[in-house]
């Protein structure tokens, strides 16, 4: 099972990687594509307050877990008489297990060793004098809008991987002119990834439901003589029931 669960967490990681990678790369590293996006401001402040307490909530978290966790433990072995399954106040250790981790002393480690780094690279780059250059462009100009990475090519590495799962629908549209067909005069691509767990479990289900809804539509016909046979047909079955069962 190890070696399963290892290919596990490091496809988890990797597609985490990709897509953190993609979104970053749309939002940050890319030209307004749009009046809109050229015209986009931050959220009002009552906004980001509202994200910088959810993030401090979880960075909190995960700096001093032991903050939090002994009292729920205490609180978990209470209920279920078992007592409490982790202890310590700055190291987090479990009861009956060999090993504990301290997430604040090694995330102080790392602010350490990042700030070692960071002052060994400023130490040693002052020699060197910075320059401003234009980014490479392969001699075609300055890079437009419709030259940038899109979220669809940061995706589509990982889609040709995952093509046999994904099942991706691709189609092609090409417009020719009338005189001619080897000139083209517009070509359309489009390309959609369509839910596999939906279309194989949730549309059957939604598709029998739309079914059972339209047979009960045509039971009720408006026929007050067709309800009233409907409750005499149930009474009927009921009594036949009373009599079988009893």
């Amino acid at each position: 099972m190890l070696p399963l669960a290892v290919a596990a967490v490091a496809l988890t990681a990797g597609l985490a990687v990709a897509t953190f990678v993609k979104a970053f790369g749309v939002g940050f590293l890319a030209r307004p594509r749009s009046p809109e996006a050229a015209a986009a401001h931050e959220s009002p402040p009552a906004m980001v307050a509202g994200m910088v307490v959810a993030g401090l909530a979880c960075a909190g978290l995960a700096v001093a877990p032991t903050a939090v966790l002994p009292a729920v433990s205490a609180v978990a072995g209470a209920v279920t008489g078992a007592g409490p399954a982790v202890t310590g106040a700055v190291t987090v250790e479990l009861t009956g297990a060999a090993g504990a981790l301290s997430p604040l002393l090694l995330i102080a480690a790392l602010a350490g060793a990042s700030l070692l780094v960071v002052a060994l690279l400023r130490a040693l780059g002052r020699a060197r004098r910075a320059r401003e250059a234009r980014l490479w462009d392969c001699g075609a100009g300055p890079m437009t809008a419709r030259m940038e990475y899109t979220a669809t090519s940061f995706a589509e590495p990982l889609q040709r991987v995952f093509d046999d799962v994904l099942d991706p629908v691709s189609d092609v549209d090409v417009t020719h002119v009338e005189e001619s067909r080897y000139l083209v005069t517009a070509v359309a691509y489009r390309r959609s990834v369509p839910d596999r767990v939906e279309r194989a479990v949730y549309a059957p289900v939604l598709a029998a439901v739309a079914a059972w809804g339209r047979a009960g539509r045509r039971l009720a016909a408006g026929s007050v003589h067709r309800y009233l046979g409907y409750g005499f047909a149930t009474v009927c079955g009921l009594l036949v029931l009373l009599v079988v069962t009893r």
